[in-house]
């Protein structure tokens, strides 16, 4: 079977399924016909990402697992396509949406007792509306994926959340569509502009808007402008601090199934979003806001691990630790450098692994005893050592441990972002030496709020909460041990061989922002040569 139709499968099974899952009302068959359904769409997308070739000239023209087809007629004089494909940018996040998709299906196999169809159909939804978001190449198709996700996550946690759940379900859709809506401007915005430098002819194809926009420019202020727009929805999707007070309540409320895709998946959206649109197609504005962007990113890390440390409640803790996480992500990108660039991309990856992860073994643990307090924990390693094996590895990779994934996206962040300050073309404007060197603090201050996470609950006096029945205590179970076993292979792959991953990636990183990052460090030099030039000499006493 070609890559295109598997492509085309993996998008459209789920989709179909939701509709098959909902009308079916045993509640054994739903989750078996749900978990099949993902099952078939895991193995379509693996097949799709390992015959991804990124020395492929198919790859390089951005044609691997092509699909067109116009949705208006060429007398129209507009270019609309349906129109999929994956390149290097896309493809892990793709990937990763099927396999954290299965582990939501997994965990919420006892968990949701109660309109089970609905449930499931929307967590199918779900899934077919981010695959759509990493494959679309046409601007109105990858909007209409974008806020599709929307839908489904509000009825996920309006329904099966927690006590608060309308409001946290509300609160989440009131921000996200407010920011997106701003953000469709801004995309209309750039087909305009190339229509008014290609005779009028209106495209919204991605690929040829990006060639288009970079090799006819706009003026600075109004890729400012777009640029502004853009970050409206891309940032609330992040979320980058102080666009982020959605995040904790919507995570807290969630279901398990909502927290584990929310944190894997949908949050990537955002960055996924500068990737795609941003840097490319507006490099003058990226650059000329990086400074911005850096200082916004900074203080996200180091707030969100300080609200993390004061917090009582497990599923709060890691949603703060989300803000600070993806704040090195952000940062990353906008060092504008090709290292933090290629880093932040992996770090992507890597905290959907570990925070989906760590979500997933939380709502194992609310499972069997109905509460997220830490307080209400001590010790549980000695009856549930399996959990806490499991717990610990999460652990260690969301810090950033040798040897696993999390140091490899972050040490490559760090370093590139170095290299940009202290180099030989340091002095990036915006502070970008203060920056590197207060983002280093996050790692230490992630380390401090994970490690006193795991100790407290895991460690030292065995204290559990009270029991409504005896088997409530259990370890892992082979089902949530198969949950979670996916993720610990790609912690430990990405981990001891990152290479593998970043091969496939780093030739659409570096053709898409290869603009910005040269423009970057032009202004640098300009600085440099700048501040050389007004320096008085120095004068000696004799």
């Amino acid at each position: 079977m070609s890559e295109s139709a598997l492509l085309l499968i993996s998008i459209l099974l789920p989709l179909f399924g939701a509709v098959a899952v909902a009308t079916v009302l045993s509640r054994t068959d739903v989750r078996q016909i749900a978990l099949g359904i993902a099952i078939v769409t895991m193995l379509c997308s693996l097949l799709v990402v390992n015959r991804f070739d990124p020395q492929s000239e198919a790859v390089a023209a951005g044609e691997f697992a092509a699909l067109q087809s116009r949705w208006l007629p060429e007398s129209t004089g507009v270019d609309l396509q349906f129109s999929l494909a994956i390149d290097g940018l896309g493809i892990w996040l793709y990937g990763l949406s099927t396999i954290l998709m299965l582990t939501a299906i997994l965990v919420s196999w006892e968990a949701i007792t109660e309109r089970r169809p609905l449930f499931y159909a929307m967590l199918l939804l779900l899934e077919s509306g981010c695959l759509g978001v990493f494959a679309a190449r046409d601007l109105l198709l990858f909007y209409v994926f974008f806020e599709f996700t929307l839908i489904p996550l509000f009825f996920l946690i309006g329904i099966w959340g927690s006590e608060d759940r309308r409001y946290a379900a509300t609160k989440f859709f009131v921000f996200t569509l407010a920011g997106s809506l701003v953000t469709f401007i801004g995309l209309l915005a750039i087909v305009a502009h190339a229509a008014s430098v290609s005779n009028g002819a209106i495209t919204f194809s991605i690929p040829h808007l990006t060639n288009v926009l970079q090799a006819n420019p706009m003026p600075v202020s109004t890729q400012k402008l777009i640029f502004i727009a853009l970050f409206a929805g891309f940032a609330i999707k992040v979320p980058l601090f102080p666009l982020h007070t959605w995040l904790p309540l919507a995570h807290v409320q969630a279901p398990t199934a909502g927290s584990v895709f929310l944190a894997g998946i949908l949050l990537k959206i955002g960055t996924y979003g500068f990737l795609r649109f941003s840097i490319p197609m507006l490099p003058d504005a990226s650059v000329a806001l990086a400074p911005v962007l850096l200082w916004l990113s900074v203080i996200g890390i180091i707030y969100g691990a300080f609200v993390a440390l004061a917090q009582t409640d497990m599923k709060r803790l890691i949603a703060y630790s989300s803000v600070s996480h993806l704040g090195f992500v952000v940062l990353g990108l906008f060092a504008l450098n090709a290292i933090a660039i290629q880093g932040a991309t992996l770090q992507m990856i890597n905290h959907g692994i570990s925070t989906g992860a760590l979500f997933a073994i939380i709502g194992m643990l609310y499972e069997r005893y109905h509460t997220r307090s830490i307080d209400s924990y001590s010790g549980l390693s000695k009856k549930m050592p399996i959990m806490a094996f499991f717990m610990l590895l999460f652990t260690f990779s969301s810090i950033g441990l040798p040897g696993l994934n999390g140091f490899a996206g972050e040490i490559m962040i760090l370093l590139g972002t170095f290299q940009r300050a202290f180099g030989s073309q340091a002095g990036l404007i915006g502070g970008q030496r203060i920056v590197a060197v207060l983002a280093v603090s996050g790692v230490v201050l992630g380390a401090w709020y994970m490690l006193w996470l795991v100790k407290r609950v895991f460690f030292g006096t065995f204290r559990e909460p009270c029991q409504k029945a005896a088997h409530e205590s259990r370890d892992l179970c082979f089902r949530e041990i198969a949950a979670l076993v996916p993720l610990a292979i790609l912690v430990f792959w990405i981990g001891l061989y990152p290479k593998y991953f970043l091969d496939r990636m780093a030739p659409t990183l570096n053709a898409s922002t290869s603009q910005a990052v040269a423009k970057s460090t032009k202004r640098i030099d300009d600085n440099l040569a700048s501040s050389i030039v007004h320096t008085p000499p120095r004068t000696v006493q004799p």
